[in-house]
């Protein structure tokens, strides 16, 4: 839904995945994989409270990729929807660490546009210049992996900081 920019069929996955974590007997792996869907939902729709009350089950995803993604990103992305816009920029921080080292460049492309979207909107001293900086790498990588639907947002958040 984030990549393609719908939210159709969302409660189907909200209700599926409540269900699951409800149960007491649920597989741990599974309720941690609901939670993160349930995470990507609060992010797309701009929950806070729901943001807020998921952020702690993201630790266990850590440094890693699971289902394709930086589970710092997705604690970044929780973050920045709560407001805390510091926490946001140290989940992005880590993942950006994590990302280059392991080579993991779609995801480094991902975390570089969402840290600048947290830097634009916290716009503190040197967040315009390195927002700037991160869309360039963004755009650089997701260009080279024929990453279109991230290139394209990539160019209209340069537009918007006039890039």
């Amino acid at each position: 839904a984030r990549i393609a920019g719908t939210t159709g069929g969302l409660e189907v996955g909200r209700q599926a995945a409540e269900t699951l974590i409800s149960y007491p007997s649920a597989n741990p792996l599974l309720s941690l994989y609901s939670r993160a869907g349930l995470a990507w939902m609060a992010v797309g729709l701009g929950d806070r409270s729901v943001a807020a009350e998921l952020y702690p089950y993201m630790e266990p995803f850590g440094i890693s990729i699971l289902l394709g993604y930086s589970g710092l990103r997705l604690s970044g992305l929780l973050a920045h929807t709560m407001g805390d816009l510091d926490q946001a920029a140290d989940n992005f921080e880590e993942s950006l660490t994590f990302c280059r080292e392991a080579g993991y460049r779609p995801e480094l492309a991902w975390t570089c546009c969402d840290y600048a979207d947290t830097l634009r909107e916290r716009d503190a001293e040197g967040d315009r210049a390195k927002a700037i900086t991160l869309l360039e790498e963004s755009l650089a990588i997701s260009s080279e992996l024929g990453m279109r639907p991230l290139m394209e947002r990539v160019l209209s958040r340069r537009e918007i900081l006039g890039a």
